[in-house]
């Protein structure tokens, strides 16, 4: 049967919210029987096909997720500047293999930008106005990072240690009935 246009419509409105009634009524089918629509369209093969293909496709991967980590964990303030014994400007752009500006890719270091202008306007003919632009980059924490995949390579492991009495063993008596308590109560 293959992919009409009104399926793709579908499809498409489909991924906005994964709502198959809705999806069906933006697509153009009736109100009244949009719901069964939807779930007849769901049902379709080359249409349940596409839409995992696309939801693949949007949905990173636990590849894709550690490289993310590691890349901010690698991260440095230096990525995104030109520095020089002057000094250093931010470089956020670079050209591409075609000679067109793109953003950097480690532009994906960054939290937050924050610019503040401040213009001084001379007192005298013999003075010049000035602009002084402050820019304040946070970038990610590293350290999070970092963080996180010692715990995802076993590093790092969270543990309650509990113990009896002046940090003694815990009679087993004690602990049946704090066993028995719970279920008690929980049942």
């Amino acid at each position: 049967m293959g992919i009409t246009t009104k399926n793709q419509l579908f499809i498409a409105e489909y991924l906005k919210d994964l709502n198959a009634t809705q999806a069906a009524i933006r697509a153009g089918y009736s109100k009244h029987s949009a719901r069964a629509q939807g779930c007849r369209l769901l049902t379709n093969a080359d249409i349940k096909t596409e839409i995992d293909a696309q939801i693949a496709e949007r949905v990173m991967s636990a590849d894709e997720v550690k490289l993310r980590i590691s890349d901010i964990a690698r991260g440095d303030m230096a990525d995104l500047m030109d520095i020089t014994t002057s000094g250093f400007t931010l470089e956020l752009m670079e050209k591409d293999e075609n000679g067109e500006l793109k953003v950097k890719d480690k532009t994906k270091l960054i939290k937050k930008i924050k610019q503040k202008v401040t213009t001084f306007i001379a007192k005298s003919e013999s003075q010049d106005d000035r602009e002084v632009v402050e820019t304040e980059i946070e970038l990610y924490s590293s350290q999070e990072a970092l963080n996180t995949l010692a715990k995802h390579h076993g590093l790092l492991i969270d543990r309650t240690e509990i113990t009896g009495k002046d940090g003694g063993a815990i009679p087993i008596e004690v602990f049946e009935k704090a066993v028995d308590k719970v279920y008690r109560e929980s049942g």
